[in-house]
């Protein structure tokens, strides 16, 4: 879990661990330490007394390239033959997650397996999009995705493309240490780019496991720093590295596939081609007509278009049963159902106004002594 900020979302997620009794071990990289924060998660039995926690210390993260080489130094401490990447504004779905372990076990020639990411939105009557407490307001499962059981790299790269939620996959450790290692070592100075290499590079390490019937994530939406699209994408390209560092990911890419047969010059056609898709879409959806009218009202009329997107809705009951529906028609059993069903209730309780109390009454004088910036935001 990198963490840079938002300090009670942190609380947030490992109260919410802890009250599940969430097994695992968790490996905390702290790219902006506060001295206090930082000796409570160091002595994390006292606050969390069922969660086994390692805490990291780490520079500031003031650019892209300490947050790649923190990410790449803290993947060489995972002592566990599997790894989950997670924000702190996320809550681990231990059913999905365990799913996913177990398939590992089973099927030695799979690199990472998942399944679905259920995106939630909190309503707060303070308003403001990415609340750390209030009520659940809408709840989405991420897209219908398949397997990817190519034999060869390239031919997984052609069948799986670029799929971003390989990001919240669980991976054997031995294989993906190189998606972090070569991260670094290309110093990427565009987030996006990055995260479609981690991506890209996921698929030649071995066959993909997507199980459409389990969630082993709950991931809030609107919080962090790329939930929106920058809107002068033309500037950021002309003050980036950007089509080096697209360059280098796809000679790495390219590498990596190699190792298996496959012509290095064919994988670093095919990506390429990915990739062009990829911005052709991305380029349309900031710059194309409905994006020019969605820009204007937010510039015009900033505080209708948050009251918009936070309002309270009236369809969270639907979208829950819609859920379940969803992955009881992708083969969950009654007992799975039951399992996501508490996972949800648990997720609400963590958002509650009572566990807010609990887990940041302690912090709250430490938050407005130091203007309380970091601790909501990045």
């Amino acid at each position: 879990m990198p963490l840079r900020g938002r300090r009670l979302f942190t609380f947030r997620c490992l109260w919410h661990a802890n009250e599940a009794r969430i097994p695992y071990r968790f490996l905390i990289a702290d790219g902006l330490v506060h001295e206090e924060v930082a000796r409570s998660l160091e002595d994390s039995r006292s606050v969390f007394p069922h969660l086994d926690i390692e805490y990291l210390r780490y520079p500031d993260d003031t650019s892209y390239s300490r947050y790649w080489a923190k990410m790449a130094d803290a993947h060489t401490h995972v002592r566990t033959p599997y790894f989950m990447d997670i924000d702190n504004d996320d809550f681990v779905g231990f059913v999905g997650t365990e799913h996913a372990l177990d398939f590992l076990d089973a099927h030695p020639d799979f690199a990472c397996a998942r399944g679905r990411t259920a995106e939630f939105f909190v309503y707060s009557s303070g308003g403001g999009p990415g609340g750390v407490h209030g009520k659940l307001n809408r709840l989405r499962a991420d897209h219908n995705y398949v397997d990817v059981t190519a034999p060869t790299a390239a031919e997984r790269l052609r069948q799986g493309g670029l799929c971003h939620a390989l990001a919240s996959a669980v991976f054997r450790t031995h294989a993906a240490i190189p998606l972090w290692q070569e991260s670094a070592e290309i110093d990427f100075s565009d987030l996006m780019l990055q995260e479609s290499f981690f991506a890209l590079r996921a698929l030649t390490l071995g066959k993909v496991h997507m199980s459409k019937k389990t969630v082993n994530k709950y991931g809030q939406a609107l919080t962090g720093i790329s939930y929106q699209p920058k809107l002068d994408w033309a500037t950021h390209l002309l003050s980036s590295r950007f089509t080096t560092d697209a360059q280098a990911m796809i000679a790495h890419i390219a590498s990596g596939a190699a190792g298996d047969g496959s012509s290095s010059g064919a994988v670093a056609e095919d990506v390429r081609a990915i990739l062009e898709a990829y911005f052709e879409g991305y380029l349309s959806t900031i710059y194309g007509a409905s994006a020019g009218i969605k820009n204007a009202l937010r510039r015009k009329l900033p505080r209708l278009v948050s009251a918009v997107q936070t309002r309270p809705r009236l369809s969270i009951g639907r979208e829950r049963t819609a859920l379940f529906s969803l992955l009881r028609e992708s083969g969950a059993g009654d007992e799975e159902i039951r399992c996501v069903r508490e996972e949800l209730t648990a997720v609400e309780r963590a958002l509650s106004a009572e566990a807010f109390a609990e887990y940041a009454g302690p912090l709250l004088a430490l938050a407005r002594s130091t203007g309380g910036q970091e601790w909501l935001h990045v």
